[in-house]
C-alpha cells in the first residue's frame, strides 16, 4: 500500500527556518555538507543529529535551529537534486515536436545529456537518495517527486503524439524513470567508461519501447 505523509509529518519535516543571511546559509551548507559526507561513510544507514553536528563542528542546538530532526536534514539534500530533473525534462515540450524517427532521437539524446549531467555533478548525492528511498518517513515525498517527473515524461510523449492514450503515456513514462534511474546508479558505482556504456543502454532501451507509440515515419 502507498504510504502518504499527513500535514503534521510533513511540517516535521520541514525545516524550521530557512537562513536569511549570508551567515546563516554557511551553516545551513555546513549541516548538509556532514550530513552528506555521513551518509557517504555509512551507506545508508541515516546519521544521527548529533553525529551531523559533530561533523559539522556545531552544537546540536545550532542543527535544531534550522532542522527539526535528522529526517529533514537528508530530505533537504534530497530535495536540491530531485527538483533538478522536472525543468530538464520540461524543455523538450517546449519545443516544436519531432516529425520522424531521427528527429526524436536527438531529442532523446538532448535529455540524455542534460540528466547525465544532473547525475555525474551529484554523484555524492547517490547516497543520500538510497537512504532516502529506504526510510519509510521520507519515502513518500519521494514519491510525490517521482510522480512528478513520470508526469511530465508522459506529456513529453504526448506532445509528440498527441494520439497517444494518457494511460499509455504515464506506463511509458514510468518505466523510462525507474530504468533510467536504476541503470545510472549502476553505473555511478563503476567508472565513468561503464556510466556511458551504460547510458548508451538506456537510451536504446527507451528508444525501442517508446517508439512504436509515437506515430514516427
Amino acid at each position: 500500500m502507498k504510504r502518504s505523509l499527513d500535514r503534521k509529518t510533513k511540517i516535521a519535516l520541514e525545516p524550521r527556518k530557512q537562513p536569511r543571511q549570508q551567515r546563516s546559509s554557511k551553516v545551513v551548507d555546513r549541516i548538509l555538507d556532514a550530513a552528506l559526507i555521513l551518509t557517504r561513510e555509512q551507506g545508508t544507514k541515516t546519521p544521527t543529529t548529533l553525529a551531523i553536528a559533530q561533523r559539522a563542528g556545531l552544537s546540536v542546538g545550532s542543527v535544531y535551529q534550522y532542522f527539526p530532526n535528522k529526517e529533514a536534514i537528508l530530505l533537504e539534500l534530497g530535495r536540491r537534486w530531485l527538483s533538478s530533473f522536472p525543468e530538464v525534462i520540461a524543455k523538450r515540450i517546449k519545443v516544436a515536436p519531432p516529425t520522424n524517427r531521427e528527429e526524436f532521437r536527438r531529442e532523446v539524446r538532448k535529455l540524455f545529456i542534460d540528466t547525465s549531467r544532473i547525475y555525474l555533478d551529484n554523484a555524492t548525492l547517490m547516497p543520500v537518495i538510497e537512504a532516502i528511498s529506504g526510510n519509510a518517513d521520507l519515502r513518500p515525498i519521494q514519491d510525490e517527486y517521482d510522480k512528478d517527473i513520470i508526469a511530465l515524461y508522459a506529456a513529453w510523449l504526448q506532445h509528440v503524439n498527441p494520439a497517444l492514450e494518457e494511460k499509455s503515456a504515464k506506463r511509458l513514462g514510468l518505466v523510462m524513470m525507474e530504468v533510467g534511474h536504476a541503470c545510472r546508479l549502476v553505473g555511478l558505482k563503476r567508472d565513468r567508461k561503464t556510466f556511458d556504456l551504460i547510458e548508451d543502454d538506456v537510451e536504446a532501451m527507451w528508444l525501442a519501447l517508446v517508439t512504436p507509440y509515437l506515430n514516427l515515419d
